[in-house]
């Protein structure tokens, strides 16, 4: 395992700002039900300590029968201080996947999801930072290698600015441009409501408050080139399914600052979900990474 930094979290008197860590990553989960019925549960699952350190787990060529198949791949999750911006707190989890082949329809040489967030020392009365609470993230790395549908590869139009740059304590939910490209990706996936395939659950949106949580759904892509029968980043494909790309889920939990707790937000990444409804049945993710974190002010 390789080594971090010592001091792997600023936990210590009221004068010292408190960062708990939260990452995790598997590459591969679901169930099916049809031609057999079996569970599978989280593969190469990693979690973080709430205090920081490293995780990392190896994948296994793993299948069920002849339906779906990877030959390999990794999980990893990290959580330490960085010197970066005066002091920040980074959390970093990958999940890639190595010859994915699904009924032979869905096929891809590699499969990244990478998610780093950066949390400033927070605290309520500014002693630490006055750059707020709201995390800076990141999706370099995330791709797909090689992503091929019935044998066509599949060219993909990225976008890793959906959420746009980070505003101190301005919420990712509330931006403008955010707001456009939601609207955007929403009214591409809408033109899909009248097919076979058509999947509420993962029409991107921007929901009201509830129970203390906002949730922004979206995706990291924009659309797949060349190919008018596609809708934005989901695809429906005669006699296989659902399939969607890059879903992006993030979750603002409201803290409260007059107690010395932020806000937090939570980011979840599933580079492919799949729900088989033909040669197969069931619900599939494929390479699915977690960020989330939380600062206090050590009081």
């Amino acid at each position: 395992m390789a080594a971090l930094p010592d001091r792997l979290s600023v936990v210590g008197s009221a004068r010292e700002p408190v960062h708990l860590y939260d990452g995790e990553a598997d590459v591969f989960r679901g169930e099916l039900r049809q031609p057999v019925h079996e569970e599978i549960r989280p593969q190469a699952h990693v979690k973080l300590p709430r205090e920081g350190h490293y995780q990392y787990r190896h994948a296994d060529p793993f299948h069920v029968e002849g339906i779906l198949s990877y030959k390999g791949g990794y999980t990893q999750v990290a959580g330490y201080p960085s010197k970066k911006h005066g002091g920040v707190f980074v959390t970093l989890s990958t999940s890639v996947v190595e010859g994915l082949n699904v009924l032979e329809v869905l096929t891809a040489d590699r499969v990244v999801a990478q998610i780093m967030t950066e949390h400033r020392p927070w605290s309520r009365d500014h002693r630490f930072t006055d750059e707020g609470q709201v995390p800076e993230v990141t999706f370099l790395g995330t791709k797909f290698e090689n992503l091929r549908i019935d044998g066509r590869r599949v060219e993909i139009d990225y976008d890793f600015n959906i959420l746009g740059p980070r505003i101190k304590d301005d919420s990712y939910l509330d931006y403008d441009g955010v707001k456009n490209r939601v609207d955007e990706q929403q009214s591409n996936v809408l033109k899909m409501k009248d097919a076979p395939g058509w999947d509420e659950e993962n029409c991107p949106s921007i929901g009201a408050v509830n129970n203390g949580h906002r949730q922004l759904r979206c995706s990291l892509i924009k659309g797949v080139k060349d190919r008018p029968e596609f809708f934005g980043h989901m695809i429906y494909v005669r006699q296989f399914g659902t399939i969607v790309l890059g879903d992006l889920t993030v979750t603002q939990t409201y803290g409260d600052p007059t107690e010395g707790i932020p806000d937090q937000y939570r980011f979840h990444l599933t580079m492919i979900k799949l729900r088989l409804g033909c040669g197969a049945e069931g619900n599939v993710g494929v390479s699915t990474s977690v960020s989330n974190g939380q600062g206090t002010d050590g009081h």
